[in-house]
């Protein structure tokens, strides 16, 4: 069952979602809070490999600003935050491991590979609903639903 909350944000990823896929990025999340009476929302984009600049979320903070005033999405006055999902952040979708792609990742398995709980390898690509990692010595296929927990590796 939805709450107003589920139905605002609803409302906010139908307004804005189209503007954001149609400049070429993806909306990773949405997030509504309140502290102290002021309303803060914080919109997450990425492009669709990764690596969107701080002036493309300026960008992109403008545009969607002046969308949400036009549609008067939020009946009361609020904070607009767009950034980046951030390298340190989990990867726990199809969508995410795309956008790591060729990237090195440390992921953590539901059950053994090879006696291992825990493989680290570059994204060599993802396809259906598995992930291949090059693990220096072989590609390894890992089905997307063996994953508990997996992050990019930062050198």
């Amino acid at each position: 069952m939805y709450n107003r909350a589920d139905e605002l944000l609803d409302k906010i990823k139908q307004v804005v979602q189209g503007y954001i896929e149609g400049l070429g990025y993806e909306l990773v999340d949405l997030s509504l809070s309140k502290t102290r009476g002021n309303i803060t929302l914080r919109i997450l984009t990425d492009k669709p490999k990764g690596g969107i600049s701080l002036k493309e979320c300026a960008d992109l903070n403008q545009g969607l600003s002046a969308i949400l005033d036009r549609e008067n999405t939020l009946a009361e006055g609020y904070v607009l935050e767009v950034s980046s999902p951030g390298i340190d952040r989990p990867l726990t979708s199809r969508k995410d491991f795309l956008r790591a792609g060729e990237r090195q990742i440390r992921a953590v398995l539901s059950e053994p590979f090879e006696g291992k709980y825990e493989i680290t390898g570059i994204i060599t690509k993802v396809e259906n609903d598995s992930l291949f990692l090059d693990s220096g010595k072989k590609i390894i296929k890992i089905p997307l639903n063996k994953i508990k927990k997996a992050k990019q590796v930062i050198k």
